[in-house]
């Protein structure tokens, strides 16, 4: 008598049961692959997508707070014995070289921590972005010759960059400071148009 339960199934044949292998691992690494271009493009978004610079930071125990720039008009130097003749900026001590334009940034500094700070504008703030390719060094300061901070105090003052104006296509413009071994880029909240400040 034969057996009806419980029924045989029918063999595969090895070529293809091997193809199906195949074709399994096929899809798996097809899957795979896919996933793994979709995280690298997803990483690459990432990384090429910089975080905003913020307008303030703490290093070596002082903070720096910037506020809205401004460009510097030197058209009150004129001179008065050539009827209302205005000198040139090249021809004015101190002035801006080439199509260079003087710009003004804002900067408060705060001692939060219990003892004094000291800190060297020159060495420390440098301008960087626009049309520059390298950062601009500190043309001068409104700071004085402070050479530090006490615990809890602050001060504010302006710092002088000469520069060229940048254009709509040109990177924002930052302020970038080092001390204390590191360095952060400074985020110039805005700069205002250019003004003209006529002298009597």
């Amino acid at each position: 008598m034969k057996r009806l339960w419980p029924p045989r199934r029918p063999r595969m044949p090895a070529a293809r049961a091997g193809a199906a292998v195949r074709g399994s691992w096929l899809v798996i690494a097809v899957v795979a692959m896919v996933g793994a271009v979709a995280g690298g493009v997803l990483v690459v978004r990432d990384w090429a997508t910089p975080a905003p610079l913020s307008a303030a930071a703490t290093l070596g125990g002082l903070t720096a707070q910037l506020h809205d720039a401004g460009w510097l008009s030197m058209e009150s130097h004129q001179a008065t014995d050539q009827g209302g003749y205005q000198m040139p900026a090249q021809m004015m001590p101190g002035a801006p070289a080439g199509d260079d334009m003087r710009l003004g940034v804002p900067l408060t500094l705060v001692n939060t921590g219990g003892k004094a700070r000291g800190f060297e504008l020159a060495e420390e703030f440098f301008l960087g972005g626009g049309r520059n390719d390298v950062p601009r060094e500190l043309h001068s300061d409104t700071f004085g010759q402070l050479p530090r901070l006490g615990p809890g105090s602050a001060v504010d003052g302006v710092l002088y960059f000469d520069t060229t104006v940048p254009g709509a296509a040109d990177p924002p413009m930052y302020l970038l400071w080092k001390r204390a071994g590191t360095s952060v880029q400074l985020a110039i909240p805005r700069i205002s148009e250019i003004s003209h400040d006529h002298g009597s």
